[in-house]
Parts: structure tokens; C-alpha cells; sequence
């Protein structure tokens, strides 16, 4: 579909307002994260006041974002995101790339590990439901993959036959979901059963520095708890009021949540020792019953797993957004944009990332999945920062004078909120190739696999058999070069899917010219 086409697209009505938006932001960040991976953070880190820190750094990274995020949603006030943003700084390819990655990655991972962490949490009461353990061989199903798998699914299926759900709703869950986590803070450390002593430091400051690539490390687990502080920006096409909207809900929701994250964390190194903490996934359950006894832990448990299963239910509402719009913006298969003709919605979308959800639910581990899309989100949203520079010039508004013009919101801090968010990802992400290669390079293959689908989907009129025929060859080289280098599991999904994804949209191509050129 080409421009002109996608003009005369009609427009999403702006009817929502920044209660709405906050709360999107709110519900979006508050997840599996911040129920799961403070007890892999413990591990490596070690330390209380580390640990503490890392949330403090990580909460100081998603702010400078948000600041950024705001004025980018202002000056390009469109459905979309980063996809949008990067398409009216840097042209359609690393659009493209942000939305590709944005299927295999950046959503679908976390919706993957977010239902591989409800099932730990139900395993509590039905232990045979494991996904892990100990002496089971990486890659070996558990009873627990196929229930993951399962959530995934019927999540799917509830949002491929309704409408997405009303404003009002979506605010009174993210009301109950926050209210929740008060009462627990407080109630934990007014009447818990926990321990001031262990926020006893355990390693001297002098060597702190040996913890910088455990630190660089954690700050991938942090940074996937924290995603989410954008999601006002996929609806900014619906905002009323986008220049007023947009930043206030990007800004309230995203210090509500690092509060509530900084103060959840206090609470566990409250209830546990560090060392108690150390690799445990259902962290938030096993706080809890340190801090009131076995009778209330079921209690919690529960109310952790809705609010699992509320995440699940918002990822997989916002994802199909970014390759409905790429469809439609002829940089995706034509099918990915059909609107089901009963239920209105995105129907084909929802089914493709849902299918790709499963299946990493099926070949990457929990803590491999917080690595692989941890990696891809870090990138595109660093990238996405670099973009406001572009745009501002593009614009011609960088200059001082221009700084108070009405109606344009900009980023208190610039350009050190930016440089910092840029510079800490770069840092993140050398160390995480360095330390994690295999889930880090996973996530590169994903980004580096949609190039010659860029370049077919922008040529399919002219050359779908030279295309097909190079996208094929293309997976068979990084198929080679993946085989040798040991990355057998998330990459070789990847590889496989994509590759069914190409050679599809290359036969389809060869069909409908064929016909065209019968009835000709």
C-alpha cells in the first residue's frame, strides 16, 4: 500500500483521555517482572543496597525515556510508537526492523515469560506444573510449557472474538492491581514478619566494581520489568488531547510505578535475606509467606497470578497494533491488516503472535526469554531516543528561541535525559554481548532477519521470485552460521518461522501475478 492509499485510511477517533492513558502505562509495566526477577538479581548481585540500587538506576533510565518518549508523542502524535517515530526520523527500514522486532521480541517474548511465570506461580498448588527444575536438560517440555502455552491461547482466542474492552474497566483494574500492591507494602512491613538486619550490607564498596557486568546484566532483567513506561505512545493517535495527554501520563504513570517497584523490593529484602532470595522465580510468593505464614501465601499467590494474567491480557491487546499498521502500510503481508468482518478486530494479527508466543514458550527458558527480549527492547528504545534529535531538526525547532512555543511540550533535561538513556543502553548492551551471547545474539538474529522481507515487501510487484529466492537463501546462511555457533534453540525458531513467513509471501506473490497475467 503506498502513501497516497494510506492517507485516505480513515482515522482513529480521539476519544480517550489521560486517566485512560495513565492507566494503560500503569497495567502495561506492572507485571511478571517485578513478581519474578528480583531473586536472579539477588544472585548475582548480592548486596541489599546493590539491589535496591539497580531498581533506583533502572527507574531513573525509564524516566529519561518517558521524558523523551513524551515529546516524541507530541510532535509525531500518531498510533505506532517507536514504529512511528522511527519511520518520521529514519524512513521505513528501521521502522520496519522496530515493528519486526517488535512481533518476535519485543512483545511476544514478554508475553512468552509471563505466562512461563504464572505457571511457576500455579505450580505452587499444583507442583507437577513446573517448568524448570532441577536435573531437567534445557529444552526438555514439562506438563508446565503446555499450560503456559495454554493461557497464551485462550487469551488469543478472548481477544480475537471481542473488541478491546472499555476505558473505564482498564482503569478499575489498574485501580485494583496498584491498590493491591500498597496494601501489601504496607501491611508487610507495619505487621510482616520480616527483619530490619537484612538490609545489613554484605560486600564493601570497595568492590562494587566487580559487580559492573552483573550489574550491566541485571539492568536487562530491570529494564524488562520496567517495559511498558511507553505505552501511551501506541494509542497517541487516540489521545484527545496528545500535547497536553501524553506527557502527563507518561510522566505520572511511570514515577508511580518506580515508587511502587523501589518500595516492593525494599519489601522482599525486608521479609528475606539476599541470600534466601537468590534464584527464586516466585519471589513475591515466597516474601510473602516469610512475611504472614503459610495461611495467607495461597491468598497472595492468587492475586499475583491475576495480575500475571492482566499483562498477558494487555500485551497481547497493544502488540497486533504495530503489525496491523505495518500491513498497512503495504511493509507487511496484506493478510496481517484484515479486520474480522464480525468480531472488528485485528483478527490475523492477534493469531500471528500468538502462534510465535507459543512457540518460544516451547524453546526458551524463563530467564532466556528476559534476556532475548530484553536485548531487542533496549536497542529500539535507545534508538527511538536518538530520533528526537532528528526530528527536532527536522522541524527546525532546536533552537533556544523557539523553546517556549505553545502547544509544544520538550523534554525538561534535554539533551541529558537522552544522552544518558542512549549511554547506559550502549553500556547494557556491550556487556550483555559480552556476558550473554547466546540469548543477545538471538535477539540480534531476530532484528537482522526482517532485512530482505523489508526489501521484498518494498519490491513484491516487481521481483517476488528474486526476492523469495533471496530471503531463502539469506535464512540458509544464518542458519549455517547459528548451527556452528551452538544457538540452536530461540534463533532456529526464529529461523524457522521466518523463513515459513518468506517463502509463503513469495509463493502468494507468484499466484496473484500469474493471474493477472491469465485474465490479461
Amino acid at each position: 500500500m503506498r502513501e497516497s492509499e494510506t492517507s485516505k485510511r480513515a482515522e482513529l477517533p480521539r476519544t480517550l483521555g489521560v486517566a485512560l492513558a495513565t492507566a494503560l502505562v500503569v497495567s502495561n509495566v506492572i507485571g511478571v517482572g517485578i513478581f519474578t526477577t528480583s531473586g536472579l538479581l539477588a544472585r548475582d548481585l548480592g548486596d541489599p543496597r546493590v539491589l535496591l540500587g539497580i531498581w533506583v538506576i533502572g527507574g531513573v533510565l525509564a524516566l529519561s525515556g518517558a521524558l523523551c518518549y513524551a515529546e516524541l508523542g507530541v510532535r509525531v502524535p500518531r498510533a505506532g510508537g517507536e514504529y512511528a517515530y522511527l519511520r518520521e526520523a529514519y524512513g521505513p527500514l528501521p521502522a520496519f526492523l522496530s515493528g519486526w522486532s517488535s512481533l518476535f521480541a519485543g512483545f511476544s517474548a514478554p508475553v512468552a515469560a509471563a505466562a512461563v511465570g504464572f505457571t511457576e506461580y500455579l505450580s505452587s498448588y499444583f507442583p507437577v506444573l513446573h517448568t524448570q527444575g532441577p536435573g531437567v536438560p534445557p529444552g526438555f517440555l514439562l506438563p508446565g510449557h503446555f499450560v503456559a502455552a495454554a493461557v497464551i491461547i485462550a487469551f488469543s482466542a478472548l481477544h480475537y472474538r471481542r473488541v478491546q474492552v472499555g476505558g473505564p474497566v482498564h482503569i478499575v483494574l489498574t485501580a485494583f492491581k496498584v491498590g493491591f500492591i500498597v496494601a501489601f507494602i504496607v501491611l508487610g512491613f507495619s505487621a510482616g514478619n520480616g527483619q530490619w538486619g537484612h538490609f545489613r550490607p554484605t560486600i564493601p564498596i570497595g568492590d562494587w566494581g566487580s559487580l559492573a557486568s552483573a550489574v550491566a546484566s541485571g539492568l536487562i532483567f530491570v529494564m524488562f520489568s520496567y517495559s511498558g513506561w511507553n505505552a501511551a505512545a501506541y494509542i497517541a493517535g487516540e489521545i484527545r488531547d496528545p500535547s497536553r495527554d501524553i506527557p502527563r501520563s507518561l510522566l505520572t504513570g511511570t514515577l508511580l510505578v518506580i515508587v511502587l517497584y523501589v518500595a516492593m523490593n525494599a519489601l522482599y529484602i525486608f521479609a528475606l535475606a539476599p541470600a534466601s532470595m537468590a534464584s527464586e522465580i516466585r519471589i513475591a510468593e515466597v516474601a510473602s509467606r516469610a512475611l504472614f505464614g503459610l495461611n495467607i501465601a495461597p491468598i497472595l499467590n492468587f492475586v499475583f497470578m491475576g495480575t500475571i494474567l492482566g499483562s498477558i491480557s494487555a500485551m497481547i491487546i497493544a502488540g497486533p497494533r504495530i503489525y496491523f499498521a505495518m500491513a498497512h502500510d503495504g511493509l507487511f503481508p496484506a493478510a496481517i491488516a484484515r479486520v474480522h468482518p464480525r468480531f472488528g478486530t485485528p483478527s490475523n494479527s492477534i493469531l500471528l503472535q500468538g502462534a510465535w508466543s507459543v512457540l518460544l514458550v516451547f524453546t526458551g527458558g524463563f530467564e532466556q526469554l528476559l534476556t532475548f527480549s530484553g536485548v531487542v527492547m533496549i536497542l529500539f528504545s535507545a534508538l527511538t531516543i536518538t530520533a528526537l534529535f532528528r526530528i527536532r531538526l527536522r522541524q527546525e525547532d532546536l533552537r533556544p528561541k523557539n523553546d517556549l512555543r505553545r502547544g509544544v511540550f520538550r523534554s525538561p533535561g534535554f539533551p541529558w535525559t537522552a544522552l544518558l538513556f542512549i549511554g547506559v543502553s550502549a553500556w547494557i548492551l556491550a556487556v550483555s554481548f559480552g556476558t550473554r551471547p547466546r540469548e543477545s545474539f538471538a535477539g540480534l538474529l531476530v532484528t537482522a532477519s526482517g532485512i530482505p522481507f523489508y526489501f521484498y515487501w518494498m519490491h513484491r510487484k516487481a521481483s517476488s521470485w528474486v526476492w523469495m529466492v533471496l530471503a531463502a537463501a539469506w535464512f540458509g546462511l544464518v542458519a549455517a552460521w547459528s548451527s556452528a555457533a551452538g544457538y540452536a534453540g530461540v534463533s532456529a525458531a526464529c529461523i524457522a518461522l521466518s523463513g515459513i513467513l518468506a517463502l509463503s509471501s513469495g509463493l502468494s506473490g507468484w499466484i496473484t501475478s500469474r493471474s493477472t497475467a491469465r485474465r490479461q
